[in-house]
C-alpha cells in the first residue's frame, strides 16, 4: 500500500465517506428530523478531513465534524415521503413533478451539508473559531425552546400536542421552522447586546417604542379607512378547497376549519397586532442600524434572514396568487420547512460571496446537484426493486409466492435511506476532493480559542448524542402485548422514597456522563490525557470510531425491544457497514500520508458545468424514469406505500387538507 492510499479521490476514501453517510442516514431513519440528520454529517465530514491527507484539514478534524453536522442538520426537518410517492403515483402530471420535488429535497440536504463541510476547510481558524461564541448563545436559546418551548406556547392556547394536533398550536405556521428562527434571532440579539456591553441600549428602547406607535397608528388608520378588510382578504387565504370531496369522509369539505397561510397567533393578537409587530420591527431597525454582528454572528444572521425571506415569498405569499394549484408549496398539505432551508442556502451563498469564501459556495452547489440527482437515482432503483412479486404487474400466484420474501424486505431503509446515504456521501467527497486539489495549504496557524475544540467534542457526545438517544426511552417504556421493556417509574436503590420516571433516570444518568466528559475535556485542555493520541490523525480516528459505535449501539438499543426478521435489513446491515468503515479508517488513514501539492485554481468552472449538466440530467431522468415506471406498472401506482397526488381534483391539498382540531395529515 502506497503512502498516498488515503487521499481523497482514491477508493478507500470514497468508500469511507459513502459508508459514513450511509450508516448515519440509515440510523437517521429511526430517529428522524434535524438531530438525526446531524449524525451522518458529522461522520462523513470527519472522514473527509482524515482522508484528505492534508495537514491543515486534519488539524481541523473536530471542526469538520461540528460544521458538517450543523450543515446536514438544516435539511432534517424537510419531509420527503410524499415526494417519493408522487413519482410512484401513476398520475402523469404528479409523476413528472415528483421527480423534480425529489431532486429539490436531495439538493437542499446535500447543499447545506456540503457548505458546512467546506466552510470548515476554507475559513481561517481565527474566524472559524469565532463563530462558536454567537453560536453558543443561539444554542442556549434553542435549549430553552427544546425543554420548555411548548409550555410557553401553551400559555396562548390548550388542547394541542406536538404531533397529531400540532396545527392547533397558535404558533403553528405551515409546519415550518419559523419558531426555530425566532429563537435563533433572540439568541443572536442577546449576544449582540452582550458583545457591545449593552452600549446604546437606550436607543433600542426608543426604536421599539417608535415602531410600536407607528404600527398601532397604521392598523388604526387601515381600519378607519376601510382598507383593512380588503387587505386581509387578499393576504389571508384558506389552504384548501371547500368544494372538494374529503378523502376521510367521502363528503364535501364545505365550511371546514381550514388553516390559513398565516399563524393563528396573528389573529389572536387582534387590535394588539399592529403595535406588537411595530415593536418587533422597531427593534430590528435598531439592530440593523447599530449591530456589529462580529465573530461570525453575521453568518448566522444571513442564514436566519434568508430563511424568513424565502418562506414569506414562496409558501406564504404564494398562496395569494397560486391558491388554485395549492400555492407555491412543495408537497401540500405537508410542511414547508423546505422553503426555510432554501432560504438558509440562499443566505449562506450571500454571506460567503460577500466574505470572499467562494469555494464554499461552489462546493455547496456541486454537492447539492450530486445529492439531488443521487436521491432521484435511488428512488428509481427502489421502483425497480419493488417490481418482482408486485401484484400490480401480475396476479400469478406462483410468481407472487416466489418473490414473497424479496417483496417483504424493508426497501425504504435499504434504498431510500442507506442507499441514498451512499450517494449523499459521494456528493460530499467528490466536490471536497476537487477542493483539496485546488485550495492552497493553509499556513501554520496559532491554536486560538482552543476551547472550541473541546466544545466540538462535547457537542457531539454531550448534546447531539443525547437529543437522539433520549428518543429511545419512549420505545423502551411502550407497552407491547401487555409488557414493556422498561418500567415507566422506578425507585432509587436503597431509598424507596425517591422515585423517578424512566425519562428522569435517563436524564440523570446522561447528565452524570456529560459532566464527566466536560471534566475530562477541561483536564485535557490543561494537560493531554494519556489515552488521547498526540497526532491529529489519531485524535480524528478516535473521535470517529467512538461516535460511530455510540450511534450504532444507540440504534440497536432502539430496535432490540421489538426486533424481528425485517430489522436485519437495517440494524444488521448497518452493523456490517460499521465494521467495514472501522477497518477503512484504521487501515487506510495514516499520519504519514501526504496529499499532492494543491494547484491553486477556482472551482467556478466545475460548478458551472455541474449546474448545466445536472439540469440536463434531471430533465432526462424525469422523462426516462417516468416512462419506465408507466411502462412497468401500466400507468398505475406501483403499490409501494400510499398514493400522494400533487395535482388534479384528488390532490392531497384538496381532499386531505390540514384542518383545525383534526388529525394532522
Amino acid at each position: 500500500m502506497s503512502s498516498r492510499s488515503g487521499k481523497l479521490g482514491e477508493w478507500p476514501s470514497i468508500a469511507l465517506a459513502m459508508l459514513s453517510l450511509s450508516i448515519g442516514w440509515g440510523i437517521r431513519g429511526n430517529f428522524g428530523h434535524e438531530f438525526g440528520a446531524m449524525m451522518p454529517g458529522l461522520l462523513c465530514a470527519v472522514a473527509v478531513a482524515l482522508c484528505s491527507a492534508r495537514r491543515d484539514w486534519r488539524e481541523r478534524v473536530l471542526y469538520f465534524g461540528f460544521f458538517g453536522s450543523i450543515g446536514w442538520g438544516f435539511g432534517g426537518s424537510v419531509a420527503y415521503m410524499p415526494t417519493m410517492s408522487y413519482a410512484q403515483s401513476g398520475h402523469l402530471p404528479t409523476q413528472l413533478y415528483g421527480w423534480f420535488s425529489v431532486f429539490v429535497v436531495g439538493f437542499l440536504w446535500a447543499s447545506m451539508g456540503g457548505a458546512g463541510t467546506a466552510y470548515a476547510a476554507v475559513e481561517t481558524r481565527e474566524r472559524l473559531t469565532a463563530v462558536f461564541r454567537p453560536f453558543c448563545w443561539v444554542l442556549a436559546a434553542w435549549t430553552i425552546e427544546y425543554f420548555i418551548g411548548e409550555r410557553l406556547e401553551g400559555l396562548f392556547a390548550s388542547g394541542f400536542d406536538s404531533t397529531d394536533l400540532r396545527q392547533d398550536n397558535p404558533f403553528y405556521w405551515l409546519d415550518s421552522e419559523w419558531m426555530e428562527a425566532n429563537w435563533a434571532l433572540l439568541g443572536l440579539g442577546l449576544y449582540e447586546l452582550w458583545d457591545r456591553r449593552f452600549k446604546d441600549i437606550h436607543w433600542m428602547a426608543a426604536f421599539g417604542a417608535a415602531g410600536a406607535a407607528v404600527g398601532w397608528a397604521l392598523q388604526a388608520g387601515l381600519r378607519v379607512t376601510g382598507l383593512l378588510g380588503p387587505m386581509l382578504a387578499f393576504l389571508v387565504r384558506p389552504l384548501g378547497d371547500p368544494t372538494a370531496i374529503s378523502r376521510a369522509t367521502g363528503q364535501p369539505i364545505g365550511d371546514a376549519p381550514f388553516m390559513t397561510n398565516w399563524p393563528q397567533i396573528f389573529t389572536q393578537l387582534g387590535d394588539h397586532f399592529g403595535w406588537t409587530m411595530g415593536l418587533i420591527l422597531g427593534v430590528a431597525v435598531f439592530f440593523w442600524r447599530y449591530g456589529r454582528w462580529a465573530n461570525g454572528a453575521s453568518l448566522i444572521l444571513h442564514i436566519v434572514i434568508g430563511s424568513y425571506v424565502v418562506f414569506l415569498l414562496l409558501p406564504v405569499l404564494g398562496a395569494c396568487w397560486a391558491g388554485g394549484v395549492g400555492g407555491i408549496r412543495l408537497q401540500p398539505p405537508r410542511g414547508d420547512s423546505w422553503a426555510n432551508i432554501l432560504g438558509c442556502f440562499a443566505g449562506t451563498l450571500v454571506y460567503v460571496f460577500r466574505n470572499r469564501l467562494q469555494p464554499v459556495a461552489y462546493v455547496s452547489i456541486m454537492s447539492g446537484f450530486f445529492g439531488g440527482l443521487g436521491f432521484v437515482a435511488a428512488e428509481f432503483v427502489k421502483i425497480l426493486a419493488v417490481a418482482p412479486g408486485n401484484p400490480v404487474i401480475s396476479q400469478d400466484a406462483t410468481w407472487l409466492a416466489r418473490w414473497a420474501h424479496w417483496h417483504s424486505s424493508n426497501w425504504h431503509s435499504l434504498i431510500a435511506e442507506q442507499g441514498v446515504g451512499l450517494l449523499y456521501g459521494l456528493a460530499i467527497v467528490l466536490p471536497m476532493a476537487m477542493l483539496a486539489r485546488r485550495l492552497p495549504i493553509a499556513p501554520e496557524e496559532a491554536r486560538v480559542h482552543r476551547w472550541t475544540e473541546g466544545f466540538s467534542v462535547f457537542f457531539a457526545f454531550g448534546v447531539l448524542l443525547y437529543v437522539n438517544m433520549v428518543k429511545n426511552v419512549e420505545d423502551w417504556t411502550r407497552v407491547r402485548d401487555g409488557h414493556s421493556a422498561l418500567p415507566a417509574f422506578m425507585k432509587a436503590p436503597l431509598i424507596p422514597q425517591i422515585e423517578l420516571s424512566a425519562l428522569g433516570w435517563f436524564n440523570l444518568t446522561y447528565l452524570l456522563m456529560a459532566a464527566c466528559l466536560a471534566g475530562m475535556l477541561w483536564m485535557h485542555y490543561r494537560r493531554r490525557l494519556e489515552f488521547v493520541p498526540a497526532s491529529w490523525t489519531g485524535k480524528g480516528q478516535l473521535f470517529y470510531l467512538l461516535f460511530l459505535w455510540a450511534i450504532l449501539v444507540m440504534n440497536w438499543e432502539r430496535a432490540v425491544v421489538a426486533f424481528n426478521e425485517k430489522r436485519l435489513d437495517t440494524e444488521w446491515i448497518l452493523f456490517v457497514n460499521g465494521v467495514i468503515a472501522s477497518w477503512l479508517i484504521a487501515c487506510f488513514v495514516r499520519a504519514q500520508d501526504r496529499a499532492d501539492d494543491p494547484q491553486p485554481a477556482s472551482l467556478r468552472p466545475l460548478a458551472r458545468k455541474t449546474l448545466l449538466a445536472g439540469a440536463c440530467a434531471l430533465l432526462a431522468a424525469t422523462v426516462i424514469f417516468t416512462a419506465v415506471h408507466r411502462s412497468l406498472y401500466n400507468g398505475q401506482r406501483d403499490g409501494f406505500g400510499g398514493r400522494n397526488l400533487r395535482f388534479g381534483p384528488d390532490a392531497d391539498w384538496r381532499t386531505a387538507p390540514t384542518l383545525l382540531h383534526h388529525r394532522h395529515p
